[in-house]
C-alpha cells in the first residue's frame, strides 16, 4: 500500500451565528469561516492526499452562490481531493443545489449522481481518477482511487433524519487497498451505529461527523473530529482537525488545535463569608490565566448554607462572559426564619407570604429576601431579627428599593413604554361607536341607492300609466263598436230586403266604421283628459320628482356627515391600535424588567404600610 495522508474535519457549520444575544456574535460567525479557510490552506501546505469532510460543512443546505464560493476555496488545493459527505444540516434532499453542482475543483460529493476524472486538463495534470464502484448505492457510496490504492465508502444524508442502520453491514471489498469509511451520525436518532461491529470491520480509518467535540471511538480507527471552531457553550475545550497518515494498513493520527478561541467554564466555590470584591478579584485572576480571548461561563458553587447574593457581572464586562450562574440565591424555605421570629414585627411580615394574590406574594417575598440579605440574618445562628435591627433594616431596604425602581423607570425604553401606556389609557375606545356608525353608513347607502332607483323609474312609470289608460278607455269601446257594426250589417244582409237600394250598403258600412272610429278618438281624448286630471298629470310627476330629489340630497348630506364621523373614528381607532401594537411589542421586549418594576413597587407598598 502507498502512504496516504489526510485531514479529517466535520461540523464546520458555515453560516451559523453563535451566541446570538452577545455583542461578539457577528465576530464569531466570521471566525468560523476564517478557521475553515485556514484548515483548507493548511491542507494545501501539507499537500495531503485527501480532505475528508464528514458532514455538516454548512449549518443549512448551501445555495448555489455558496457552492461557487466553496469551489473557489477548494480550488486552491493543487493535489488534494476533497471527499464531502453531506450531513443532516447540509443534506442533499429537496432538490438541494449540492446534489447536482459541478465542482471545478477536486471535490467528490458522496451520493451525488456524477463522479468524474479529477484533474486539470489545461496543465495536463490529471490528478487522481475517481471511479464509482458498480455496487455503490445511494445508501452507501463506494469510490475507488486506483492511483492511490484507496477505496472510500461513504454515506450522505438526503433528509434531516436518518434512523436506519446504514454502516453496520458495510465491509470493504478489497482489503489489499486502504479502506476509508466516512459518515455523519452514530447516535440513536441519527444513523445508529454498532461500534463493536465497526471495530471488527476491515476499514483502516473511519471518519465520523455529527458531534462538535473531538472524540476517539475506536483507537487508531474511528474518530469524531469535532468542529474546527466551537459554536456553543457546551463545546468546551480545544477544537481543530485530525491529521492522519495511512501506510501498510497502519493508521496514525493526531489532533491539531485550530480554533481562534475556546468556550470555557469556571466553577468557583462561595459561602456566606465570601465578599464581592474578593470574589471578583479571584475570578479576574482566573480569566487572565486562562486567556482573555476565550468565552466563559462562570458558575458560583454555593457551599452548604450559603444564602448570600453576589453581584460581580458588571465588573467582568471587559471579558467575553456568556453567563454568571449562581449570583442570586433563590430562597424557598422560610420556616426557620418564621420559627425564630414569632410574635415579632419581622414575623408579621413573614406571615404575609401566605397571601393568595401571586403578584402581591412576589412583592412580599422580595421585601423579605432583601430584609434578610441587608440585615445579614442568614449568617446569624439564631435567625431572629430584633426590633432595632428590624427598623434600621426596613429603612435601608425601602431606600434601596426606591433607588432601584427609579433607576429602572429612568431607562429610555421603559420611559417610552410608560408614555405609550399613558397614551393608550387616555385614548378613548371608539370601536363600539365605530361599528354603530358603520351600520348607519351602510343603511344610509342602501336608502340612497333605493331612492335613486325610484327616481329613475318615475318617468318610466308615468309613460306606462299613459299607455295603460289609453288602452283601457279607447281600445275596448272600439272593439265593441266594430263587433256591433258587423253584427248589424250581417243581420240586414240576411233579411234580403232592399233596405238600402242602389248599392248604398257600402256607404252605410263605411259610415258605421267612421262612427266607430270617431267614437274611439272621442273616448280616447276624454279618457286621457280625465285620467290625467285624476292623477294630476305631468305636474304631479314633476312635483314627485322634485320631492324625491330633495329627499335624496338630504340623505346624501346625512351620508357625508356619517362618513366624516366614521373616518374620524377610524383614525382614532387606528391610532389606538397602533399604540396597542407598539405597547405589546415593547412589553414583550421589556417583560422581565417590567415584572421586576411591578414586584419592586409592590414590595415598596408593603414596606410603606409597615412603617406607617
Amino acid at each position: 500500500m502507498k502512504k496516504i495522508t489526510f485531514i479529517h474535519i466535520s461540523d464546520v457549520l458555515l453560516g451559523a451565528l453563535p451566541d446570538r444575544e452577545c455583542v461578539w456574535s457577528g465576530e464569531r460567525k466570521n471566525e468560523i469561516y476564517m478557521t475553515f479557510e485556514a484548515v483548507v490552506a493548511r491542507a494545501g501546505e501539507l499537500d495531503v492526499d485527501f480532505l475528508l469532510v464528514a458532514g455538516n460543512l454548512f449549518d443549512h443546505q448551501p445555495s448555489e452562490e455558496e457552492l461557487v464560493w466553496l469551489d473557489e476555496i477548494f480550488g486552491s488545493l493543487k493535489h488534494t481531493v476533497v471527499i464531502y459527505a453531506a450531513g443532516f444540516q447540509d443534506n442533499l434532499g429537496s432538490d438541494a443545489p449540492l446534489l447536482d453542482y459541478g465542482f471545478k475543483s477536486r471535490v467528490c460529493v458522496i451520493g451525488s449522481p456524477g463522479i468524474r476524472q479529477i484533474g486539470d486538463k489545461q496543465t495536463g495534470d490529471m490528478g487522481y481518477t475517481a471511479v464509482r464502484d458498480e455496487q455503490a448505492t445511494m445508501a452507501l457510496d463506494h469510490i475507488h482511487f486506483p492511483d492511490k490504492d484507496v477505496d472510500i465508502y461513504g454515506v450522505s444524508y438526503f433528509d434531516r433524519k436518518m434512523d436506519a442502520r446504514v454502516v453496520d453491514d458495510a465491509e470493504p471489498q478489497d482489503e489489499a487497498v486502504c479502506n476509508v469509511l466516512i459518515a455523519c451520525g452514530g447516535d440513536r436518532r441519527r444513523m445508529p451505529v454498532d461500534w463493536n461491529r465497526l471495530r471488527a470491520s476491515g476499514f483502516n480509518y473511519i471518519a465520523f461527523g455529527g458531534r462538535q467535540k473531538y472524540q476517539m471511538k475506536i483507537p487508531g480507527k474511528a474518530y469524531y473530529s469535532g468542529s474546527p471552531e466551537a459554536v456553543s457553550r457546551e463545546s468546551t475545550g480545544a477544537h481543530g482537525y485530525i491529521y492522519g497518515e495511512m501506510s501498510d494498513g497502519v493508521v496514525s493520527t493526531k489532533f491539531v488545535p485550530a480554533a481562534v478561541r475556546e468556550y470555557k467554564r469556571i466553577d468557583y466555590p462561595v459561602d456566606n463569608d465570601t465578599r464581592d470584591g474578593a470574589l471578583t478579584e479571584a475570578i479576574l485572576g482566573i480569566l487572565e490565566l486562562e486567556g482573555r480571548d476565550n468565552i466563559y461561563s462562570i458558575c458560583l458553587n454555593r457551599m452548604t448554607g450559603c444564602e448570600k447574593n453576589f453581584d460581580i457581572s458588571s465588573m467582568l464586562k471587559d471579558y467575553r462572559i456568556l453567563a454568571v450562574e449562581g449570583e442570586r440565591f433563590e430562597r424557598s424555605d422560610y420556616s426557620e426564619y418564621a420559627r425564630a421570629n414569632k410574635n415579632t414585627e419581622f414575623g408579621r411580615l413573614l406571615d404575609k407570604l401566605n397571601v393568595a394574590d401571586l403578584e402581591i406574594r412576589d412583592g412580599i417575598k422580595l421585601a423579605v429576601d432583601m430584609m434578610i440579605e441587608v440585615s445579614g440574618l442568614y449568617a446569624r445562628s439564631g435567625r431572629k431579627m430584633g426590633r432595632e435591627l428590624y427598623h434600621d433594616t426596613l429603612r435601608q431596604v425601602r431606600q434601596i428599593l426606591r433607588m432601584k425602581c427609579q433607576t429602572y423607570e429612568a431607562d429610555a425604553a421603559v420611559r417610552e413604554y410608560m408614555s405609550l401606556r399613558n397614551d393608550y389609557e387616555v385614548s378613548s375606545d371608539v370601536l363600539g361607536e365605530l361599528n354603530s356608525v358603520w351600520a348607519q353608513e351602510r343603511k344610509s347607502e342602501l336608502e340612497i341607492t333605493t331612492l335613486r332607483r325610484h327616481l329613475e323609474e318615475l318617468p318610466k312609470e308615468y309613460r306606462r300609466s299613459w299607455i295603460r289608460t289609453g288602452v283601457r278607455t279607447a281600445l275596448v269601446p272600439l272593439m265593441v263598436l266594430g263587433i256591433l257594426s258587423i253584427v248589424i250589417m250581417y243581420a240586414l244582409v240576411a233579411r234580403g230586403d232592399n233596405i238600402l237600394p242602389d248599392g248604398r250598403l257600402v256607404y252605410a258600412m263605411l259610415f258605421a266604421v267612421g262612427a266607430a272610429g270617431l267614437a274611439y278618438y272621442i273616448g280616447y281624448a276624454l279618457s286621457k283628459y280625465w285620467g290625467l286630471r285624476k292623477k294630476s298629470g305631468r305636474k304631479r310627476l314633476t312635483a314627485e320628482l322634485e320631492e324625491s330629489r330633495a329627499e335624496l340630497d338630504k340623505l346624501c348630506a346625512q351620508r357625508d356627515e356619517i362618513h366624516s364621523r366614521r373616518t374620524g373614528l377610524q383614525s382614532l381607532d387606528g391610532r389606538r391600535r397602533d399604540i396597542y401594537e407598539k405597547l405589546t411589542h415593547r412589553e414583550k421586549l421589556l417583560d422581565e424588567k417590567l415584572q421586576e418594576i411591578r414586584v419592586m413597587r409592590c414590595a415598596i407598598d408593603e414596606l410603606d404600610g409597615l412603617s406607617s
